[in-house]
């Protein structure tokens, strides 16, 4: 399994690669890890801190771009309430809600999967508070050195029950997360994250401008 979720990662990150002497001298230059629950709440407080997220998915053997910004936008009857909005291509965005626990119940109707799963690896709004309940609750969690998006990485490895399993790469310094893949009843996915400043010409690119302007910013 973590030999499959490698390879992802690296697909992910394009052709590049290093040798395995040539990763042991980079790692060999690295601090030692922390424990593993102080690096799950260093990678959520960085997914905390950017509510907008440009992705690379991959799933089904197919690969697409989009974006997800974290936000309060209208309700029923006119009122506010916190949501993600996921953005995929040219597609108009999808306000979505997919903690764990209504991603498992939409599951099992077959309804709406793939997007659910996307948000969970490609929104700060979901993936933020996965990591940080499992720093807190502990569970199995672990770290290993690793290699995605290009570069020396830690990954990052924890479970949800038997239903979901979790894979987030992050950078071994910084603990940035770079890389989210998820296994929720054999449905998978995978992003390459890419944290950004949610900027008018970005949100404008994935149709988000609207739903941002006059909105407020947490």
């Amino acid at each position: 399994m973590r030999r499959a979720l490698l390879s992802v990662a690296v697909a992910l990150a394009g052709t590049a690669g290093v040798t395995a002497s040539g990763w042991a001298l980079q790692a060999a230059a690295l601090p030692p890890p922390k424990p593993a629950a102080r690096v799950a709440a260093d990678a959520s407080a960085w997914l905390h801190e950017y509510r907008f997220v440009i992705d690379i998915f991959h799933f089904d053997h197919r690969r697409t771009t989009g974006a997800c910004l974290r936000g309060w936008f209208p309700g029923p009857g006119g009122s506010m309430s916190r949501a993600s909005l996921l953005a995929l291509e040219s597609e108009p965005p999808q306000r979505v809600s997919a903690r764990l626990h209504t991603l498992l119940a939409a599951g099992r109707r077959g309804r709406g999967l793939p997007v659910r799963i996307l948000a969970l690896v490609g929104c700060s709004g979901e993936l933020s508070p996965i990591l940080a309940d499992a720093a807190q609750n502990g569970g199995r969690l672990t770290t290993e050195r690793s290699y995605a998006a290009n570069q020396p990485a830690l990954a990052l490895e924890l479970e949800r029950g038997k239903e979901a399993r979790f894979t987030v790469y992050v950078s071994p310094v910084t603990y940035r997360p770079l890389v989210a893949f998820v296994d929720v009843m054999g449905t998978t996915a995978t992003a390459r994250l890419y944290l950004s400043p949610a900027r008018p010409g970005l949100l404008h690119r994935f149709h988000l401008l609207r739903q941002e302007n006059g909105k407020p910013k947490r």
